[in-house]
C-alpha cells in the first residue's frame, strides 16, 4: 500500500501541475476580464437606453399633459351641453300671451278707441 502510494506521487510531477494551475487560473482571469468588459457596454448601452428615454418623455410629457387639459375641458363641455340645450329649448316653446292684448287690427294710425268699446277678437 506504501509502495503504491509512493508510485503514485513519483508520477505527479509538481511542476507540471503547477503550470496547468496557472495557465487554469489565467484563463479564469481572462474570463471574468471578458465578462467585465461585457458588462460595462451593457451598462453603457443602458445608461444610452435611458437618456433616450428620458428626452422622448420631455418632448411628448408636455403635449400630453395639454391634451390631457383640453380632454377635460371637453368632459365638462360635454357635461354642460345638456344644461345649454334645455335653455335653448325653453326659449324656443312660444311664450303664454300677455295680459294686456295689442291694439285691434282695425284701429287705424291715430285713432284711439272710444270708451266702453272692447276690441273684437278675429
Amino acid at each position: 500500500m506504501v509502495n503504491d502510494v509512493l508510485a503514485l506521487l513519483r508520477n505527479i510531477d509538481p511542476v507540471t501541475e503547477g503550470v496547468k494551475l496557472a495557465d487554469q487560473g489565467r484563463r479564469t482571469v481572462e474570463a471574468l476580464i471578458v465578462a467585465l468588459e461585457n458588462f460595462g457596454t451593457t451598462m453603457d448601452n443602458l445608461n444610452q437606453a435611458a437618456a433616450r428615454v428620458n428626452r422622448l418623455l420631455d418632448d411628448v410629457e408636455d403635449p400630453i399633459r395639454r391634451i390631457a387639459g383640453m380632454a377635460d375641458q371637453a368632459g365638462s363641455l360635454i357635461n354642460f351641453l345638456p344644461t345649454l340645450a334645455g335653455k335653448a329649448v325653453s326659449n324656443l316653446v312660444p311664450k303664454p300671451a300677455s295680459t294686456t292684448s295689442p291694439p285691434p287690427a282695425s284701429a287705424t294710425p291715430g285713432s284711439t278707441p272710444t270708451p266702453g268699446s272692447t276690441p273684437t277678437a278675429s
